[in-house]
């Protein structure tokens, strides 16, 4: 059985301010998030991968602005 992770879960895991990551995730549109449900994913889904992505663009993004 997989476990269950949250957006500010996974933005602290890699030093990220969740709510700059929330808005990255609210930016991308997921048909399958219905706001103002919580990002909260099965760990391993198709949704969580798909939150893998943005985050790995937020890390991306900061990496690129601060040099």
């Amino acid at each position: 059985m997989a476990g269950i992770i949250t957006a500010a879960e996974m933005a602290n895991a890699v030093g990220i301010d969740p709510e700059t990551f929330r808005e990255a995730l609210r930016d991308s549109d997921f048909p399958w998030h219905n706001p103002p449900d919580d990002w909260t994913v099965e760990i391993d889904s198709r949704q969580h991968e798909a939150m893998r992505t943005v985050l790995l663009i937020v890390l991306l993004k900061r990496k690129r602005s601060t040099g």
